[in-house]
């Protein structure tokens, strides 16, 4: 286990800078996951920590030692290709052994290092087979357990699970929470999914553009998002965002007329009270903060364009594919069809708002 400490990392290709600034602090033993949308800088910033990328400027850290400059097999590292990159003539033993015999391990204990390592990944039975006797999630482990063998200091995984289908993926998200609670490493995980960031992770760093919007826990950034990108990043469905009016101050909360949402004073209390209240702020409501519980002083009428079943529950949605869609969760299986008016409620409390520039108010 080993501290990653990043301190203002910079990369630039020619005079385009695809990682401004980056710092942060993985804590040893603790699970860090990258997300965030493509091109956002997450997997060359990996890349970055690994070696495989030169640093433009800014410092790498590993166990105290600076290694920004330091050849890739010598920071302690091991990292998880997507593509798995075994070897396809070696079979699962020669593969998870392979950087060992490299670095000059005795035989003997070269092998019962993989042989430890196969136990724990379910593989002792599949050591004699070649990668394409293996399946998908078989491949990933082979692959996963050629950077345990190597007892690193900071396993790096570069979306990992992306080439495998649903069931796979959710199985091996489980197996790589178990390993990482059983070998309590220091690991980077790099991801575009969101719900693979929310149940994997310690701490989460949302990247938007080359630089880092927010890092905190899974809880921390689904409650409390320092801005609208990062709001409507983490969760599922995305949080829905609706422009509102705002006509004054009604003790710690602001008064918005909510014309999409029929509610003409829906008294909403901000992160921290603005010094000048705006004129205009957007309105952050999460599909599951709908009350199917018509009652409540703060009703809304939803017209239906189409719903999706899911069996527990279910999402309306009212306009697909417009800028302006809303989307409520119905905690059950609802007997609502295309066209029909739903009544719903809000808590204000449950709300959030954001300033014209996208920040949280």
């Amino acid at each position: 286990m080993a501290e990653l400490v990043l301190t203002d990392l910079h990369k630039k290709f020619g005079a385009t800078e695809v990682i401004r600034g980056a710092s942060l602090t993985a804590e040893s033993g603790e699970f860090v996951v990258f997300v965030g949308p493509s091109g956002c800088g997450k997997s060359t910033l990996l890349r970055m920590i690994a070696g495989l990328e030169k640093t433009s400027s800014g410092t790498i850290s590993i166990d105290g030692r600076d290694v920004t400059d330091t050849d890739p097999a010598k920071r302690g590292i091991a990292m998880v290709f997507q593509t798995y990159a075994l070897y396809p003539h070696m079979s699962v033993a020669e593969n998870m052994g392979f950087g060992l015999e490299m670095a000059g391990m005795a035989k003997a204990e070269r092998e019962e290092k993989v042989r430890q390592t196969a136990a724990t990944l379910h593989l002792t039975d599949y050591l004699d087979r070649k990668p394409r006797q293996l399946s998908g999630g078989q491949r990933q482990r082979v692959a996963i357990g050629r950077a345990i063998v190597r007892d690193p200091k900071v396993f790096l995984f570069d979306e990992p699970l992306s080439n495998l289908d649903a069931e796979l993926r959710v199985k091996m998200r489980l197996e790589i929470a178990k390993l990482h609670k059983d070998l309590r490493a220091t690991m980077i995980y790099v991801t575009h999914d969101q719900v693979e960031a929310m149940t994997l992770a310690d701490k989460i760093v949302v990247l938007r553009a080359g630089l880092i919007e927010q890092i905190g826990s899974p809880l921390t950034l689904y409650s409390d998002p320092d801005n609208r990108f990062v709001a409507g990043f983490i969760g599922s469905p995305r949080m829905n965002f609706v422009e509102a009016a705002v006509k004054g101050r009604d003790g710690d909360a602001l008064v918005l007329d909510v014309p999409q949402l029929g509610l003409p004073a829906l008294p909403v209390r901000p992160r921290a009270m603005p010094e000048a209240l705006p004129r205009t702020a957007t309105l952050g409501i999460r599909p599951e903060s709908f009350s199917e519980n018509a009652d409540g002083p703060y009703r809304v009428t939803l017209p239906c364009t189409a719903i999706e079943h899911l069996g527990s529950v279910s999402y309306l949605y009212t306009a697909p594919g417009d800028d302006a869609t809303l989307i409520a969760e119905l905690k059950r299986s609802a007997n609502v069809e295309s066209g029909e008016q739903v009544d719903m409620s809000i808590d204000p409390s449950d709300c959030f708002l954001f300033d014209t520039d996208g920040h949280r108010i």
